[in-house]
């Protein structure tokens, strides 16, 4: 039995998907996710049913353990819900469920735990066998408090794993590597300015100005856009120093004019301001 959380959460027995209502299928990954001796009924009860009186939402939580444990059972005959304390509730042991996102965790961990320089060929097969369980973010549809701390965890893991990659492939030259794994990685965080740097040494170590040229390009626009700022010390002097020049003074074109566009936006938005009050004046 495989239950998948990374993306949309689904239960499959044999490959094949085990139909859950939407409520049950949270239940279900809730449950996955709780630590080894379970959750209380009471703390579940209140975190799923937030909205309802306490005698309400234990109620709404038995009717909904009900349906969880009815529609596993209907398609297996196991009973998915096990009791490990009177209070407590948890997945039973005997589901032998196989988790992705604890797969995902426990295949990256020891990885990286080390240098990023010393990968071997069996470290970067295991890092590329985690990355293809990542589906997406944790219980994708799901902003809960609950899934909130263990997604940044595993988005934390996932985006580390891909710059992992991004200087392994660098220093053998992959640049078809490089930007592969740069997009997956800047597509989640893009303002990690860490990443677009090694990116950037990776073009420069291949001789690839251009790359260089772009990669910084677009380092600096996000910034722009996003924090209205330049890049941090350690990108300008990188750029200045792969490209030799001086990476505060040579912007591009496209930098420029981004900056710009940038600086009209914000007069515009001023300006809007600056009406507003003025036409509040008037009406005094």
């Amino acid at each position: 039995m495989n239950l998948n959380l990374l993306g949309t959460p689904m239960l499959l027995v044999d490959n094949q998907p085990v139909p859950l209502s939407p409520r049950t299928a949270l239940l279900c990954a809730y449950l996955a996710l709780s630590p080894p001796g379970g959750r209380l009924r009471s703390t579940v009860a209140a975190q799923f049913f937030a909205d309802c009186p306490v005698e309400a939402a234990r109620r709404r939580l038995n009717t909904a353990l009900w349906r969880l444990q009815a529609e596993v059972r209907s398609r297996t005959g196991v009973e998915l819900v096990g009791r490990p304390g009177n209070q407590c509730l948890a997945l039973s042991p005997a589901a032998k469920m196989r988790i992705d996102a604890v797969v995902f965790e426990d295949q990256l961990a020891p990885v990286l735990a080390r240098a990023p320089g010393t990968l071997s060929l069996e470290s970067v097969a295991r890092i590329e066998g985690a990355l293809a369980l990542h589906r997406g973010p944790l219980i994708q549809a799901c902003d809960d408090d609950w899934v909130l701390t263990a997604r940044h965890r595993i988005e934390t893991l996932y985006v580390t794993a891909l710059d992992y990659l991004i200087q392994h492939h660098g220093a053998r030259g992959d640049l078809g590597a490089v930007g592969r794994y740069a997009d997956l990685a800047l597509t989640v965080e893009p303002l990690r300015e860490d990443i677009h740097r090694h990116v950037m040494t990776a073009y420069a170590g291949a001789g690839r100005l251009d790359l260089v040229e772009r990669q910084f390009e677009q380092c600096r626009l996000v910034v722009l856009t996003e924090l209205g700022a330049d890049p941090m010390p350690e990108t300008l002097e990188l750029y200045g120093r792969l490209t030799g020049g001086d990476g505060a003074s040579g912007f591009s074109v496209p930098g420029m004019v981004a900056e710009l566009e940038h600086a009209r936006r914000e007069l515009t938005r001023l300006g809007t301001s600056i009406d507003r009050v003025l036409d509040r004046l008037y009406r005094l």
